[in-house]
């Protein structure tokens, strides 16, 4: 396995163990999962399967909960201080490591734009109509670009308040809607028959790829053979229980056809015209945390591909107060970019390729691990190989119902990363600044890193 510096020691400041706990990790990845998946992808998701669309949201959560399964007997047994994703380096090769880190860099680049077009679309409706919808996701933008130039402190101390805020808020219209629930409303005839079922299972994959942020964290978190297992499968849990309430609360209203603002849209109807407003509000709050949170996060895995020399190290650049400016500038130009074509569905279908193509290498190095009777310390299957191998097949399944040519797109990206890191291996330089991410890396003094510490330091 690629090792990096150990810059930690030689530094007195520096911790030397692992800092994070799991209501740091479950807090990052609940508050990166729930946004943009409950808050704009369940009206789309009803729109394509109707009452259905419970089952899609049960469908995509057992693919990834399957996925998740693999990632937790890879990330577990990341070295300190490594990424999760780390030992997919040894297990399959060091180029299948960086396909897995660049598919998830385009991943949380892409659900960006989506989260801005989402903030954009619900402050429109609700609070400043007279404002377009695309001035304001581009204002978005800037504004999160901005905060991720700024002191992480600030950020973190708030994102502790918005994931406490729109989850009580979820809860409130969920508990609402469910008492309002009649049996007659979950009969609606499919508006797309079955195929809109599992057309709206693939869109929602991406629904549930906030447990990511927690692997990024993997080998930096306290006690994590217990700690990454657990937060995994908790984000999923609370993600999943989240957004089946949310969708059966939409039910209740008898609406057929959702806008863009769906879930406040519902609300008017099952809590009275202040419901709208009220979960306008945790949705700007919740879409715009959770651009934020992306922003972290792809950051932080841009930062390691600079500390390993598999990008061009320029991407590493960073202010004296460790802010990867260059990152987060060009995650500022791709989102605006993708704001422009204004196409969500497009723009979330080529998350998902991304997602799907990283979740199924992970995938395959587990069931490697399976094969070799699961060496090292880290978690274990049943079954050796099987249930990996299912997760492989139920991830590849997905693929044929999103768009073609968002396919295409996102198979594109993710081969021009490889293109890129070819390029790289083929030619090495950049070494100062691979040194500084990588001292960023070993003492924990990446944005991310710095973010979860302070906002959730009793985890």
């Amino acid at each position: 396995m690629e090792n990096l510096p150990s810059a930690a020691s030689s530094s007195p400041e520096s911790p030397r163990k692992p800092q994070i706990g799991l209501l740091s990790c479950v807090a990052f990845g609940v508050g990166t999962t729930v946004g943009g998946g409950v808050f704009t992808l369940s009206g789309t998701a009803v729109n394509l399967a109707g009452s259905g669309a419970v089952l899609s949201y049960v469908i995509a959560g057992l693919v990834m909960c399957l996925c998740a399964l693999s990632f937790i007997v890879v990330s577990t047994r990341a070295q300190d201080g490594e990424s999760g994703y780390g030992p997919v380096g040894t297990i399959l090769s060091p180029f299948w490591r960086f396909v897995v880190m660049w598919a998830f860099y385009l991943n949380g680049a892409t659900i960006i734009a989506y989260l801005v077009d989402s903030f954009g679309d619900y402050l429109h409706e609700y609070f400043l109509p007279a404002a377009g919808t695309l001035v304001l996701a581009l204002a978005a933008t800037v504004l999160v670009t901005a905060l991720n130039l700024g002191p992480t402190a600030l950020v973190a101390k708030a994102e502790t308040s918005v994931v406490g805020i729109k989850l009580v808020l979820l809860v409130l219209f969920a508990v609402w809607g469910l008492t309002e629930l009649k049996p007659e409303q979950l009969e609606r005839p499919l508006p797309q028959g079955t195929g809109g079922v599992f057309s709206a299972a693939a869109l929602l994959f991406t629904a549930y790829t906030g447990f990511n942020v927690i692997t990024n964290m993997a080998g930096s978190v306290k006690n994590p053979r217990k700690t990454v297992p657990r937060a995994i499968l908790l984000t999923l849990l609370v993600s999943g229980l989240i957004y089946l309430g949310t969708v059966l609360a939409m039910m209740a209203s008898g609406i057929t056809v959702f806008t863009a603002t769906g879930v406040s849209q519902a609300a008017e109807t099952v809590m009275g015209s202040w419901g709208g407003p009220l979960i306008a509000v945790a949705a700007c709050l919740s879409t715009f945390s959770g651009a934020n949170a992306n922003v972290l996060g792809a950051s932080e895995i841009m930062l390691r591909l600079v500390g390993r020399g598999d990008v061009p190290p320029a991407l590493g650049r960073h202010t004296r107060s460790g802010h990867p400016y260059v990152s987060v500038l060009l995650l500022g130009i791709i989102t605006v970019i993708l704001v422009f074509l204004n196409d969500t569905t497009f723009v979330v279908s080529i998350a998902n390729v991304a997602a799907i193509i990283a979740m199924i290498i992970v995938s395959v190095a587990a069931a490697v691990l399976g094969l070799r009777k699961w060496p090292g310390d880290g978690a274990r299957l049943p079954l050796g190989p099987v249930i990996p191998v299912l997760a492989i097949l139920a991830a590849a399944s997905q693929l044929p119902s999103l768009d073609p040519t968002a396919l295409l797109t996102g198979f594109l990206l993710t081969g021009l990363g490889g293109a890129l890191y070819l390029a790289r291996h083929a030619e090495r330089g950049g070494r100062g600044t691979r040194a500084q991410a990588n001292r960023q890396i070993e003492t924990l003094g990446t944005p991310l890193m710095r973010a979860a510490r302070r906002s959730y330091r009793k985890g």
